[in-house]
């Protein structure tokens, strides 16, 4: 029972008369009908009812209860929210700085980075030069190999090219994940310079017509994330 007090005295006592009424030789010896037992049974858990009303200490005690999942799951709901809105930012702010090493790599808050910068991506240009060196090369051997696979004449001249051919199509299939590796590790060490000229421009805000578009979708997730984390701080 959540009663306690004087209120539990009154239901105890209540429950009690009527059960020594219930038990009584005569309503026993009459048979006292069902709809009676009930009628009176729920009267007992009305006033029980009426007491819990009453108690606002232990009506707010079973609502922060029962509210607890509840909260949890906005909570989670809301952190979910949270992280895709840092994701889209951070993905904003990279392509503002992409966009400003490009266009304007010689501004004098972003001239270090942009060097930096400027190293990796001609070691990315020679890296995808590479693979398309490679790619028309494996191309040109597997389009031979299935000319030779499609030959009538099996003779051991012929096994022998198809043997030599698929050992080469290994090693440059081999060689082609090596440079893919590299332009994915060169994409990498990119992005976070990158993101630091995209936090750069974005404090400094030039007045660039090519760029007010991308501010006004930083400033809206800004302020997403900033609502976010207010009613976090509420629950």
């Amino acid at each position: 029972m959540l009663l306690s007090g004087e209120g539990e005295q009154v239901v105890d006592n209540l429950a009690s008369s009527h059960l020594s009424l219930l038990s009584t030789p005569e309503l026993q010896k009459a048979g006292l009908p069902f709809w009676v037992f009930y009628l009176l049974l729920s009267a007992i858990l009305f006033l029980i009812f009426i007491n819990f009303l009453q108690k606002k200490d232990l009506r707010q005690r079973i609502s922060y209860i029962l509210a607890g999942p509840r909260r949890r799951f906005s909570r989670l709901r809301i952190e979910v929210l949270l992280k895709r809105e840092e994701g889209k930012k951070s993905e904003l702010l990279k392509h503002l700085g992409e966009l400003t090493s490009i266009q304007w790599p010689d501004l004098p808050e972003i001239e270090e980075i942009s060097r930096e910068i400027k190293t990796l991506e001609e070691k990315n240009t020679a890296l995808q030069g590479e693979w398309h060196r490679i790619y028309k090369q494996l191309d040109g051997l597997k389009q031979e190999k299935t000319r030779l696979l499609s030959s009538p004449v099996t003779d051991d001249k012929l096994k022998a090219r198809l043997a030599e051919l698929e050992g080469k199509i290994a090693n440059q299939e081999k060689e082609m994940g090596r440079i893919q590796a590299g332009i994915v590790a060169t994409d990498e060490q990119l992005e976070p310079y990158h993101q630091t000229i995209g936090h750069v421009m974005y404090r400094l805000r030039p007045n660039r017509e090519d760029l007010a578009f991308l501010y006004f979708q930083i400033d809206s997730v800004e302020s997403r994330i900033r609502q976010l984390k207010e009613r976090l701080e509420k629950l």
